[in-house]
């Protein structure tokens, strides 16, 4: 059976047409519905009317034609996922773009789904340009073969982590576990899976199955010289080893992976290393030596252009100043971050606003103004929006205190009960026995 209900289907949708309105005169809506789904072979009379209201002029991939197409999609689908440069797979996008083209095979279909899917994921793609393609792969996952299902819920998995939606993205990988030596996964591809499955494990707070499945795809990524993966897979170990208060172990991951970085003068990652040693500094709760840190990581992103990075450093020196209640470095550092935002092409990402909630909060408790109770709120009404609940977490404590502090002890409560329900929802918890 070939592609071609699911193209008729997607044009559709395209064109915001009615199944109804495309189907009259030329086949019954309930016929139309099932050509959509695949599950009826409609004749070619049929096919060239749809096509015709649809005024879509498409052609066969020939069959001969179909099995190279998807062994090279394939190859760049691999280095892809490897490499991670992501102005390169935008590339890779629109070369393997089928366009007016639908497969004569479906299996080929469903598995050009599953490589385009994964790399719109790692170019972060708008939810609406994802979801058709999500929407074929969750319908279709019943008539995949066990190649597909593994990158099926590989690929969901992702799609659900990246949503903020952990617990359902460790269920779709955990159910893959089973088909990762079963099916003819290369060496690069288990990789690839265990390196996924332990930043899904490490979202749900489980860092000893965090470190075996980097660990696992370490050991693929230096015996064949990918270096940046290497160096992701020894920054997230150190992360969970930090989690865990196993502060020697971290710091012997983060240092493994500067090694890598000097060695192999991967300079785009210094800033990385140098802001995580920092971390692992704060938690022990030497500020200095945090500061020092976050500020060599400011200065290596500085080098390297890397605004993005700049204010995740910055937000890092603010905090710590914030420990030791100094004003003045808390806001002279405030200051800075709001320039480095105003100054961005994409100041109204998600992530840039994120950052200017983040430093107009600290602003507000630091200065001299009466707009905190505002200024918390509408952080935490953001934070609730892009559905990041540490922050929902973090900042209804700071505006509970406030309250408490003003003996407006109702609108603390509200607040505290707030706190709660995030760390509830945090640890996968709905009863407070389970704590």
């Amino acid at each position: 059976m070939s592609s071609i209900g699911y193209t008729i289907k997607q044009e559709r949708l395209n064109q915001q047409i009615k199944q109804s309105v495309l189907a009259k005169g030329i086949c019954s809506t309930s016929y139309l519905s099932k050509i959509e789904n695949n599950s009826t072979v409609p004749s070619e009379e049929v096919i060239t009317s749809l096509l015709k209201r649809l005024n879509l002029e498409i052609e066969k991939l020939p069959s001969e034609e179909e099995k190279k197409f998807i062994e090279a999609f394939y190859e760049e689908y691999k280095k892809a996922i490897m490499q991670r440069d992501k102005k390169w797979i935008r590339e890779i996008l629109e070369k393997y773009s089928i366009g007016n083209s639908y497969f004569l095979q479906l299996e080929n279909f469903y598995t050009y789904n599953l490589y385009m899917f994964r790399l719109m994921l790692i170019l972060n793609e708008k939810t609406e340009v994802l979801q058709s393609v999500f929407d074929v792969i969750i319908k279709s996952e019943n008539d995949f073969d066990e190649k597909q299902r593994f990158l099926g819920n590989l690929n969901v998995g992702l799609y659900y982590y990246l949503n903020g939606d952990y617990y359902k993205a460790l269920n779709r990988l955990e159910s893959s576990v089973k088909f990762v030596n079963n099916v003819s996964n290369e060496e690069w591809e288990i990789a690839d899976f265990h390196n996924v499955l332990s930043l899904i494990y490490f979202k749900c707070n489980q860092f000893f199955n965090t470190i075996n499945h980097a660990s696992k795809s370490l050991g693929y990524y230096k015996d064949n010289l990918l270096f940046e993966r290497a160096i992701d897979s020894y920054i997230v170990m150190g992360v969970a080893h930090k989690k865990m208060r196993r502060y020697e172990e971290a710091e012997k991951n983060y240092n493994l992976a500067k090694k890598l970085v000097i060695d192999y003068k991967v300079v785009h990652y210094e800033g990385m290393i140098y802001q995580n040693i920092g971390s692992l500094y704060a938690v022990q709760a030497n500020q200095e030596k945090a500061i020092e840190y976050y500020k060599l990581s400011l200065k290596s992103k500085e080098e390297n252009d890397n605004a993005e990075g700049y204010l995740i450093s910055i937000l890092s020196i603010i905090k710590e100043y914030s420990k030791q209640n100094n004003h003045v470095e808390v806001l002279s550092w405030c200051k800075k971050g709001f320039e480095v935002i105003e100054n961005l092409e994409n100041k109204f990402s998600i992530e840039n606003r994120s950052y200017y909630c983040h430093l107009d909060i600290y602003r507000a408790c630091y200065s001299s103004t009466d707009d905190l109770e505002v200024v918390l709120k509408r952080g935490i009404d953001y934070f609730k929006l892009i559905h990041d609940d540490r922050h929902v977490q973090k900042y209804s404590i700071l505006l509970a205190n406030y309250y408490f502090k003003e003996s407006k002890f109702k609108a603390a409560n509200l607040y505290y009960q707030q706190a709660i329900q995030m760390l509830y929802k945090q640890n996968f918890i709905t009863n407070w026995e389970d704590l």
